[in-house]
């Protein structure tokens, strides 16, 4: 009996971190699937990508951004869509940056704003995206990330094979 779950999709909470008070990127949708709600990045998988590869291409996509860290966040979301009847299970990571330079993909959002921690998480929308935003910042903002949940992304970079 199988008890892993395969993923169909991912979420990524993008951070920039200097010397002031670290910044949360949300992104505000434009497309059919909940038009006009901000979120962080997110997005499908594609066949033989992993999670991980999916985050940073996704990132990639959606903001032109290039992340220097990627983790894990070492928590999932979990939801029920409407759309299909179904509960969803979303693997989290958090990427952080260098620069506050965003491109959007126009056809998929057309607003975002870098925003403190407790504005990110009053304008988000759901109450799983309020706990993993709260997560995120507890074990990864405040307190420096643990090694163990960084993912290697140096070989994505200069390849297109994911």
């Amino acid at each position: 009996m199988n008890s892993f779950i395969d993923p169909h999709c991912i979420s990524a909470f993008v951070v920039f971190k200097k010397d002031s008070e670290p910044r949360y990127l949300l992104i505000r949708r434009c497309g059919k699937y909940l038009p006009g709600t901000w979120q962080m990045v997110s997005g499908g998988i594609l066949e033989k990508e992993t999670a991980p590869q999916a985050a940073f291409r996704e990132i990639q996509e959606e903001t032109g951004l290039i992340p220097t860290k990627l983790y894990s966040a070492d928590v999932v979301e979990t939801f029920y869509m409407k759309s299909c009847d179904k509960i969803t299970s979303v693997p989290v990571f958090v990427a952080f940056v260098e620069t506050m330079h965003v491109t959007l993909s126009p056809t998929e959002h057309d607003a975002y704003e870098w925003l403190a921690f407790q504005e990110a998480k009053n304008k988000l929308l759901f109450s799983e995206q309020k706990r993993v935003i709260s997560h995120i910042h507890e074990m990864f903002v405040t307190n420096q990330p643990h090694e163990f949940f960084e993912i290697e992304t140096r070989d994505w970079m200069t390849t297109d094979s994911y």
